[in-house]
């Protein structure tokens, strides 16, 4: 029994104890700061963001840095170069013609460097404010420097166009005379008449188309050439005595005469002096055919046909002795042919018994 009492008084006196410590007791829940994580989280990834922000961006605006001086050179360059060209408009004088397309070029490729340049973002607050009285400088300097230009070059384009159409009318006389030369004669008639409607004075070019016409037999072509050069220069000689020549095919002596008057005295020549004593002998006129005839021995003397044209001359007129003087030259002189020297012949041995 003792021992039973023990154990209960044992009992007894801890359950006072277990019951206190069972009241004293408050068993709390860990309270968690909600907001102090969320803070943390956001500060995290704030972080994260610029760094990532800083990784994509920063090398952009470093090489937009890099290249900002790059073209404010291009710039500066553009704007010095047009001042260059304003100080220097003297020697546009020899420079060939700029149009107004050429000369604003420059300004079309320097605007857009300049608004690139404007559409960079940075933080500072300077305003790109250099750039835009060099716009205005780079827009207005083309409006004066074309007027100069074209006035200074007008000149000197006139002095080429002249020179380049008469190199174009020397190559159509060479083209001319080429095909004349190989028979193609339809080719050397277009050069020339091409010619004849750029230059109607070109004494050559109308001279070998009435030639080429004549030997082809196209007498009237021949004529038509030959007077309408005669109608816009009366002076040239080398025309009327061609027109003469087809005028004694036809023999209208007459009309030689008018041609070949004595104001070309001057400037005759063996054919001339030749056409022009044929006709007047034909007409009678034999003291102006002994003149002519007269020139052409002096000019051809071993033509023995020239002094059997004075011996005509001299027989017609009834001066015998002269006459039978010249027959007898124009025999011994020779280079006739055998028809012509058998009636020298002939007729000096009819003169013969006259003394």
């Amino acid at each position: 029994m003792s021992v039973i009492n023990s154990m209960l008084k044992n009992i007894e006196q801890r359950q006072p104890t277990t019951s206190l410590n069972e009241q004293g007791t408050v068993v709390v829940d860990p309270v968690y700061d909600s907001h102090g994580v969320i803070k943390k989280l956001l500060i995290i990834a704030i972080a994260l963001l610029v760094v990532v922000l800083s990784y994509i961006y920063l090398p952009t605006a470093s090489d937009d840095a890099a290249q900002l001086p790059e073209r404010m050179d291009l710039v500066t360059k553009a704007q010095s170069s047009k001042e260059a060209e304003q100080n220097n408009t003297p020697v546009l004088i020899n420079a060939p013609v700029v149009s107004n397309s050429d000369v604003i070029k420059p300004v079309a490729k320097v605007e857009p460097i300049i608004e690139e340049v404007a559409a960079v973002k940075t933080d500072t607050k300077e305003p790109f404010v250099a750039e835009k009285p060099m716009v205005a400088a780079i827009t207005v300097e083309p409006n004066t420097v074309p007027s100069a230009n074209k006035q200074s070059s007008f000149q000197v384009k006139k002095v080429t166009q002249q020179r380049t159409e008469q190199q174009q009318i020397a190559e159509l006389l060479r083209q001319a005379k080429q095909a004349l030369e190989f028979g193609l004669y339809q080719e050397g008639i277009d050069d020339l008449s091409q010619i004849l409607n750029r230059d109607k004075g070109n004494i050559a070019a109308r001279s070998l188309l009435a030639a080429t016409y004549f030997q082809q037999q196209d007498i009237l072509s021949a004529q038509s050439i030959l007077e309408h050069g005669i109608a816009f220069d009366s002076q040239v000689l080398e025309w009327r005595v061609q027109l003469s020549k087809i005028y004694i095919t036809r023999k209208q002596y007459s009309v030689v005469q008018q041609l070949l008057s004595d104001d070309f005295d001057s400037q005759g020549d063996a054919q001339y002096w030749a056409l022009k004593g044929t006709a007047a002998q034909q007409l009678g006129d034999h003291t102006r055919a002994l003149v002519c005839f007269e020139q052409l021995t002096q000019l051809q003397p071993q033509q023995g046909k020239w002094w059997l044209a004075m011996a005509t001359s001299k027989d017609a007129q009834g001066d015998y002795l002269s006459a039978k003087r010249y027959y007898l030259a124009a025999i011994e002189v020779g280079n006739l042919n055998p028809a012509v020297l058998k009636h020298a012949k002939q007729r000096l041995q009819t003169l013969g018994g006259v003394s």
